[in-house]
């Protein structure tokens, strides 16, 4: 196979040193593989593969195995080779597994389940020596290679390093006796932070104990809900009393928040040592669980803030990329990809894809995944341009309802089927809550609004000040929608339920767009399609979708459509970027695809295909494109 050649996006690679990290851990008796380190053989595959540079895991456990006996020779070997080849070197440093004799002395703070009382062998971010264990090892670490460093990943005290609760991935890496999914905030400083930080927002006692209905005497007695068996998430949900649902809210929103306190600290701590070196911050989970502690709106936000790029997981489901990359891209963040693990030659096209349709701007894989794919890699690398995809509809992601159900399913399930199951129709953004009030939605003609019966007063406003400005809210038979506080009005102004019958919608079983009519309200300037279905009816509802996003004119000349490059349920996954249209096919056979455009889309477009009339033959797990002039 030939090199991947140059790439017009940046490639880099990692997992220098993972197997030095396991032998001290106990979990590998060796040998050290060729690519563990910046090796003759890894050099040149580093350099047929197209990276830029690689990452180093430098780890706390090796680099102060004895107290006050720091040595970095181990990573400043590694980059002098890399250096040496005209390669960068970038270093993700986990000094949240300690060295044994920091384990065994008495200033170990380690991270508590809250429902268990057990412990972990991985520092609690809320551990009061935290930040002088950190200062302390990039005080080490930069007097020792400070000028090698060209990049760096941020990592947190959490599993892999990225933005996230511990959930027992890395028990592999460092056994544990106690490893779950679960609240991992029982030691006592973080109940401690708990207290601190509602103090610091609600100021006074009596606000708070009127807001979650309860009868603390003192600040000393403020606790955390009950985290048992997901109780305090389910009282707050069939109690429907706003007391319940704001206790059990303000706890989610103190712990995802932990990260969007810790991470700036961390980040200023490191750039004392590294003032103009890039940064990055991984993401990781692909999961809203809320044992996670993973706030996909915020994190973006706060990444922006400081200057830092996000790195999230790829590969994954295609609405768990979106639900990050719209976030990134809305508030400026720049969006990088990382896979999970081992991804076969066949699969990396369509990683390829999904990455190219979320704007991914910088390409992190691992070696044996990109050398497997190099024949592939070396045709698809020019479509990977960094550009952000042209996306007409938006999915609403009910965050705070999902909270409410502790995160159930990764993602809210009917928002994520609706998703998955219509992407083979159209391309679409997942907007949220969040980001509704910041301002996402004037990036959309058209929200899909499909479950969700809980959420907050400002995200309704948002939507109907949207809707009267000229947006299109497609809705279904959701029942009352009212805010956290019980307030059903709200949605009521927007969205009266009167909805015929769903026979009296259809011929042959798929909607009669010209009886829909009955469901179409006019609000404003924009329009509310509430349809006479359920949210998990997710075929009806994709072909709802898919009507809207080409044939939104059909309800009035002044609502556009989107350009027909696709629409058909063929199993071709299509791609509107700014110079191309590109599709994929994923499937085991050759498909010859006829693409047929409208020239109407193309008005006032500044780049347009070159015929409206385009035949395909795509072989199977490859992409094809009609470039755009």
């Amino acid at each position: 196979m030939p090199p991947i050649g140059p790439t017009k996006i940046p490639f880099y690679t990692g997992n220098l040193s993972v197997t030095r990290f396991m032998m001290e851990a106990g979990t590998c008796n060796g040998p050290v593989a060729a690519n563990d380190w910046a090796s003759p053989e890894h050099i040149v595959q580093l350099k047929r593969i197209s990276c830029f540079a690689d990452c180093d895991y430098q780890a706390w456990i090796i680099a102060e195995a004895e107290k006050g006996k720091w040595d970095f020779s181990l990573y400043k070997k590694n980059a002098d080779l890399l250096h040496a080849a005209g390669l960068g070197y970038i270093f993700f440093a986990w000094v949240h597994f300690p060295p044994k004799w920091f384990i065994e002395s008495p200033d170990f703070v380690p991270y508590q389940c809250a429902e268990h009382g057990e412990k972990l062998l991985q520092l609690s971010p809320w551990a009061p020596n935290i930040w002088d264990i950190y200062r302390n090892f990039y005080s080490a670490q930069f007097k020792a290679m400070g000028s090698k460093v060209d990049w760096i990943r941020i990592a947190t005290p959490s599993d892999y390093g990225e933005i996230g609760y511990p959930a027992a991935m890395t028990s592999w890496l460092v056994p544990q006796k106690h490893a779950h999914p679960g609240y991992w905030c029982g030691d006592p400083y973080a109940r401690a932070d708990f207290r601190v930080q509602m103090h610091r927002r609600f100021k006074n006692l009596k606000s708070l104990t009127k807001r979650w209905g309860t009868s603390f005497d003192n600040w000393n007695d403020v606790t955390y809900p009950d985290l048992t068996d997901d109780k305090a998430a389910s009282i707050a949900r069939e109690s429907g009393k706003a007391t319940d649902r704001r206790r059990w809210l303000d706890f989610v929103e103190w712990y995802y928040g932990e990260w969007l306190r810790f991470v700036p600290k961390l980040t200023s701590l490191m750039r004392e040592f590294y003032p103009k070196t890039p940064m990055i911050v991984s993401v990781g989970y692909a999961s809203e669980d809320t044992r996670f502690g993973n706030d996909y709106s915020a994190t973006p936000k706060m990444a922006k803030k400081i200057g830092l790029a996000i790195q999230t997981p790829g590969n994954v489901s295609y609405y768990g990329l979106k639900r990050v990359s719209t976030a990134s891209h809305f508030y400026g963040c720049p969006y990088y990809t990382e896979p999970p693990g081992d991804v076969s030659p066949d699969a990396e096209v369509t990683r390829v894809w999904s990455d190219v349709s979320n704007g991914v701007q910088v390409y992190f894989e691992y070696p044996q995944n990109l050398d497997a794919a190099r024949d592939k890699l070396s045709v698809y690398k020019d479509h990977m341009t960094g550009a952000r995809p042209i996306v007409d509809l938006a999915i609403f992601n009910p965050t705070i309802d999902h909270r409410l159900h502790s995160g159930t399913n990764n993602y809210p399930i009917d928002s994520y089927m609706l998703g998955e199951k219509g992407r083979d129709r159209f391309d679409y953004d997942v907007v949220d809550e969040f980001l509704a009030r910041d301002g996402a939605l004037k990036n959309y003609r058209i929200l899909a609004y499909v479950m969700g019966n809980v959420t907050e007063a400002f995200a309704l406003r948002k939507i109907t000040d949207w809707v009267t400005n000229g947006g299109v809210l497609l809705t279904c038979d959701l029942g009352d929608v009212e805010t956290v506080e019980g307030d059903k009005s709200l949605w009521k102004s927007l969205v009266p339920r009167q909805l015929p019958n769903l026979s009296d919608m259809q011929t042959n079983g798929k909607f009669d767009w010209q009886k829909v009519a009955a469901c179409v309200r006019k609000v404003g300037k924009g329009l509310v399609i509430q349809l006479p279905v359920k949210g998990n009816q997710t075929d009806l509802l994709v072909d709802a979708a898919a009507q809207l996003t080409y044939h939104l004119s059909d309800f009035g000349k002044n609502y556009k459509n989107a350009p027909l490059v696709d629409g058909t349920a063929d199993g071709i996954l299509s791609t509107l970027l700014p110079d191309r249209i590109l599709f994929l096919n994923p499937k085991d056979n050759e498909i010859t695809k006829h693409v047929s455009m409208r020239p109407e889309d193309w008005t006032n477009r500044k780049m347009k295909p070159q015929s409206m009339e385009v035949e395909l033959k795509i072989p199977p797990h490859s992409i094809e494109a009609i470039m755009l002039k």
